[in-house]
C-alpha cells in the first residue's frame, strides 16, 4: 500500500493550473515533474481533463501547442485545499475562445515563474511551484459615485 500516489501529482497539477491560470504542456512538465518523461505529464493532464477538472486549447499557429487551464469545477475543488486557501481564485476561462484570447500574456507570466523556479532548483534553494503568485489583487477601495 505504500506505493499508492493518492493523487499527489494530480493535486499539484491542478493547484498549479489554478494558481498560474494557464500553462503549455511543456511548462507544466517543467513545473510539476521535470525529472520524469514528459509522457507522464501528458497522461496526467489528459486524466484531469477526462475528470472535468481542466481543459485545453490547441494553437495551430504555434505548432499545435496545447495550452491547459482549469475549469470552473477544477478551481472550485482546488480552492478548498490548504495550499490555496486565502488566495483569491482567478476568474476562470469559460471557453476555448476566451482562453485563446488570454493565452499570450498568461503564458509569458507562467514562463517568468518557471525561470525563477528553475533557477532556485539549480541553486539548491527552496522555491516550490506554488510559491509564485502570478497576480495579486490589490483592492483600492470602492468605486466612487459620480458627482452631480
Amino acid at each position: 500500500m505504500t506505493d499508492v500516489d493518492a493523487g499527489g501529482g494530480d493535486r499539484l497539477a491542478l493547484a498549479v493550473l489554478t494558481q498560474y491560470r494557464m500553462a503549455a504542456t511543456e511548462q507544466m512538465h517543467r513545473v510539476i515533474a521535470p525529472e520524469v518523461r514528459i509522457e507522464q505529464t501528458r497522461r496526467r493532464l489528459a486524466k484531469l481533463r477526462d475528470e472535468g477538472l481542466i481543459d485545453r486549447i490547441t494553437l495551430p499557429q504555434a505548432g499545435r501547442l496545447r495550452v491547459w487551464y482549469p475549469t470552473s469545477y477544477g478551481v472550485q475543488i482546488a480552492s478548498e485545499w490548504p495550499e490555496l486557501r486565502g488566495r483569491r481564485p482567478p476568474k476562470t476561462v469559460s471557453d476555448p475562445t476566451a482562453a485563446r484570447l488570454r493565452v499570450g500574456h498568461t503564458l509569458t507570466v507562467t514562463e517568468t515563474a518557471l525561470l525563477f523556479l528553475e533557477d532556485a532548483r539549480r541553486r539548491g534553494e527552496l522555491c516550490r511551484p506554488l510559491d509564485w503568485l502570478p497576480k495579486v489583487y490589490h483592492p483600492i477601495g470602492r468605486p466612487s459615485s459620480p458627482t452631480r
